[in-house]
């Protein structure tokens, strides 16, 4: 492969520090907590569009992607459109009562219908679930990394993750937001735009293309039925239900420009999905026989791009997973504060907020990045961590927003067993088994509607446009929160 030289290598470095730069920069917009989890609710249309599809695509749909294209061709459309579907549908359910809720994390909106202890359930479920695919980005920021400098691979992970974690402490999901922004751009220019341009061009042109490519990758089942249902089972659900997701749509202006985002940026997802995929069939027509498919998309990257081209690609593909590695340490340390600590603690001022979520965030990146040079699979982690978000929050969460009235036992039980359920599996098949999260579902499903159609005692959520939330139509005392900007 192709070695990246000085301009590239320069190219990535200036990324990294402008990275940090804009940590630095965002800081002195942080004066809440709800300015360092949710930036303030105050990120418009476009920008919001942005940050939602730069968070939803990490190393799995780039990286993944055109490995998964390198083999199975148009197959690979399984993995990113599912994702694009299933942002789609989070558009949808901003339309439901969730949109109004001036809470900061999924899991406080399920204490509200639920109660006190299925918030922390659905915390420590959560939390598992955002650690998991933390760890996963940790590993892949690594390997780009180490391709692109050739340093150990324990040391880029080391250089990677602290490079993202260095501009979430200081600058909160402001910073995240905004180096988002940034990523954004380098992924639309390098990923849609230069790569599968240059790819098709290397090839000989459109025509080439479509006759050198293998039959067989134009077949978008030759994945095999049990791949496709593992996608579909594993990503639908599991992007409805995370907090990662929600709390980028938490920090839209207003519910308008929330589900308009949400349905922009899955059309984004859909497209970028299908440059990834020219990008690993091009590849396969200049390298038919490549020894390790898991390196695809660097060495697409070398292959057919020129010195300079090659770094804003790499650039691209950091951008990708540390979009998502900075919004999953960013979602555990709010679930972590705002449904463990602060629900136990009330009083705490927005300055110990503020600086506690800092240290959490901290703990949190360090143990992800030890994890990272620890672990084996990459797909285990996602395996466990979408295995416990759609098998035991999806049902209750979901059903909550959508249906007038819910019984707080069903959501409680239904999230207990499905947790215990996902853990037996776990244990009897393995962690890469598909059962744990089937499972998980069925009986999450089973308990809450069974429960919630026996017990009488069910209870009425209204939430007003001011956020004023009513529990049968009583009032309920929440804690106040305030931007810096409304404020002043």
């Amino acid at each position: 492969m192709t070695q990246f030289t000085a301009p590239d290598i320069i190219i990535v470095v200036c990324y990294m520090l402008i990275l940090i730069g804009v940590g630095i920069r965002t800081a002195k917009k942080t004066k809440t907590t709800e300015d360092f989890m949710v930036a303030g609710r105050n990120i418009g249309i476009w920008r919001f569009t942005a940050a939602m599809a730069a968070c939803v695509l990490g190393g799995a749909l780039t990286m993944g992607g055109a490995t998964l294209s390198y083999n199975y061709g148009v197959g690979a459309i399984w993995l990113g459109g599912v994702a694009a579907v299933s942002i789609f549908l989070m558009s949808l359910f901003l339309r439901t009562k969730l949109s109004n809720m001036r809470i900061l994390s999924a899991c406080e909106g399920f204490g509200l219908f639920y109660g006190s202890q299925a918030r922390v359930l659905s915390a420590v479920v959560m939390m598992v679930y955002m650690f998991m695919v933390g760890v996963v980005q940790v590993v892949a920021v690594g390997t780009i990394v180490n391709v692109m400098f050739g340093l150990s691979t324990q040391l880029s992970m080391l250089i990677g993750g602290a490079v993202v974690l260095t501009y979430v402490v200081i600058g909160g999901m402001w910073a995240v937001t905004y180096t988002d922004i940034i990523q954004f751009i380098i992924m639309t220019l390098g990923v849609c735009i230069f790569c599968p341009a240059m790819a098709i061009h290397g090839i000989g042109g459109f025509s080439a293309f479509v006759e050198a490519v293998p039959a067989s990758h134009w077949d978008i089942t030759n994945l095999g039925a049990a791949k496709i249902f593992a996608y579909v089972l594993l990503y639908l659900p599991g992007f409805l239900a995370g907090q990662d997701i929600w709390q980028r749509a938490f920090t839209a202006k207003d519910p308008k420009t929330a589900r308009k985002g949400t349905a922009m940026a899955a059309a984004y997802i859909f497209l970028y999905t299908i440059a990834i995929i020219i990008i690993g069939m091009c590849l396969v027509v200049a390298m038919p026989d490549m020894e390790d498919p898991t390196l695809a998309f660097a060495t697409a990257t070398t292959t057919f791009t020129p010195i300079g081209i090659r770094g804003v690609l790499l650039a691209a593909a950091l951008a990708a997973v540390m979009s998502t590695a900075s919004s999953e340490i960013m979602g555990t340390a709010t679930v972590a504060y705002n449904d463990l600590i602060s629900a136990a603690k009330p009083d705490l001022t927005e300055k110990q907020g503020i600086r506690i979520t800092r240290i959490i965030a901290v703990i949190v990146g360090g143990l992800a990045i030890i994890c990272a040079l620890w672990i084996q699979s990459v797909l285990v982690a996602l395996d466990v961590a979408y295995a416990f978000i759609s098998g035991c929050i999806f049902i209750p969460l979901v059903f909550a927003f959508i249906m007038r009235k819910v019984s707080a036992k069903a959501g409680l039980l239904s999230l207990a067993g499905s947790f215990v359920t996902v853990m037996v599996f776990f244990i009897k098949d393995g962690l890469t088994a598909t059962t744990p999260i089937m499972y998980g579902i069925l009986v999450s499903a089973v308990i809450f509607f069974l429960v919630n159609a026996v017990d009488k005692k069910k209870h009425e959520v209204v939430i007003h446009e001011d956020g004023a939330v009513f529990v049968d139509g009583k009032m309920q005392e929440m804690k106040r929160r305030k931007s810096a900007d409304a404020m002043h």
